[in-house]
């Protein structure tokens, strides 16, 4: 029989007493709390109206069951296939990340009021900040951020389901001429989808419907596709924009709603049905963004409530301009480019999940600093700052280049509050920036977009809702 173990136990002193003293918990007994009886479902909720590229829809959630929790866009992108009267330089692809590019902005209603709103710009940005490592590769396949959809396709490539020399019929960098139909999954991020101790109580909302608006994005800011035409026998571009037009005549295949409906037993519903609620939730504000041509600017933030962390990016208009008369070399707009140069990845190597692979620019904010009421919040910090050390103490991820983050809370993935600074009670609150040269100069101009997470408090009472604190 070993004796190091005893010897363990008999080296106890005085300064053991700090941790074991008097103890309250043991290790090796089990203990758990019993809960109350409820049942899940996922059932589809379809819009009004036509859900299609471009369009803006509203989707009234029924009252299948107590509460609703989590909330998914579910839609199918057509299929694509370039044709010979394309011509002989032909080439489409969909956009990266092309599920959050799809969604313009989306929010929620309740008895008429808006009560949370979000962008995909946003659910970009969130992803980037708090997906966790184990799930980043399978998120990316959710919103169509994959190979069969994001790598060019060229005349003579092979078609949607034929094997390539490696005898995989969607092996990821085969030539082809086809992307399939594909289904995408973006979940939303509002504050009742991410925790379900904030469910949105349905229950106790007899007398006020729930709503939810969602603006798709125009096709043209989706993909890029290039085709020709031959002119006096020289091949020009056809500005004809086929395979845009034919695109956009297929539309989106399906696009629907799936809610997680949540069902309580009897004692548990007739408690929601009759009491009244106050919930504490997150909202995200986002004013617009802020036009800049100067590399010196200072913006103002005109924030309500108890915030807890401010996020912005800089992007250069060119990044997103939408002229279709231009061939653009970089194969299509980056709509969640935020550094100061173009990505080259598509160009130089395919796609990759890896997100560094390519990327040839740095942070477009060189220093930055924030001032509430004129006095500076804290002294001048450069751009590595805000990209790498805040994120790094705050967050779940380290986020791509040009994603600033300045956190008040000490968590502020969570929904307990750690911190926050109420903008409610501030006059003046400014962000200064110093932009990098290839960011804003002779030739380019770009925008901020600066974001704010904030609480507010939900109240439910008498069979209606709505925010306790307005703007």
């Amino acid at each position: 029989m070993g004796s190091g173990g005893l010897m363990q136990l008999v080296a106890y002193g005085a300064q053991d007493i700090y941790l074991t003293g008097n103890p309250q918990i043991t290790f090796f007994k089990v203990v758990y709390r019993r809960h109350t009886n409820f049942a899940m479902e996922s059932i589809e909720q379809t819009f009004n109206g036509s859900a299609n590229f471009g369009k803006k829809v509203q989707c009234t959630i029924s009252r299948n069951g107590d509460l609703i929790h989590r909330v998914y866009l579910q839609c199918t992108l057509p299929q694509v296939t370039l044709q010979a009267s394309d011509g002989s330089g032909a080439q489409f692809r969909w956009l990266n990340w092309v599920g959050h590019n799809l969604i313009n902005n989306v929010y929620v209603e309740i008895g008429g009021q808006q009560i949370d709103k979000h962008y995909g710009d946003w659910l970009q940005i969130w992803n980037e900040l708090t997906q966790q490592p184990g799930l980043q590769a399978g998120y990316a396949e959710m919103v169509g951020n994959v190979p069969q959809l994001t790598n060019l396709l060229v005349q003579g490539g092979e078609g949607c389901d034929n094997a390539c020399g490696t005898g995989e019929p969607h092996a990821s960098q085969e030539v082809r001429n086809c992307a399939p139909e594909y289904t995408l999954y973006i979940p939303f991020q509002f504050w009742f989808n991410r925790n379900p101790g904030l469910a949105l109580p349905l229950i106790a909302l007899q007398y006020h419907e729930v709503k939810i608006w969602l603006e798709f994005n125009p096709l043209q800011n989706l993909e890029w596709d290039y085709a020709t035409s031959t002119v006096g026998g020289t091949s020009v571009q056809n500005t004809s924009y086929p395979i845009q037009q034919r695109v956009a005549a297929a539309g989106l295949v399906s696009a629907s709603l799936y809610v997680d409906y949540i069902y309580l037993d009897t004692d548990e519903r007739r408690r929601f049905a009759q009491v009244s609620h106050e919930y504490l939730i997150e909202q995200l504000q986002f004013t617009g963004g802020e036009s800049v041509t100067s590399s010196s600017n200072k913006i103002k933030m005109n924030f309500n409530h108890p915030t807890k962390e401010l996020v912005w990016v800089v992007q250069r208009d060119s990044f997103v301009s939408c002229d279709p008369t231009v061939v653009n070399p970089w194969k299509g707009q980056q709509p969640f480019n935020y550094s100061d140069w173009w990505d080259r990845s598509v160009l130089e190597s395919g796609y990759s999940v890896t997100r560094v692979e390519g990327m040839a620019g740095y942070n477009p904010t060189v220093v930055a600093k924030i001032q509430l009421n004129g006095h500076d919040r804290f002294s001048e910090r450069e751009g590595k700052y805000f990209n790498l050390v805040q994120p790094y103490q705050h967050h779940t991820n380290i986020p791509a280049v040009g994603i600033n983050v300045y956190s008040f809370a000490l968590k502020p993935e969570e929904h307990q509050p750690s911190g926050s600074c109420n903008f409610s009670r501030i006059d003046n609150a400014t962000l200064l920036l110093t932009l990098t040269n290839n960011t804003v100069n002779t030739y380019n101009t770009a925008q901020v977009r600066i974001y704010a997470v904030n609480y507010n408090v939900l109240r439910i009472m008498s069979g209606m809702g709505g925010l306790a604190y307005s703007n």
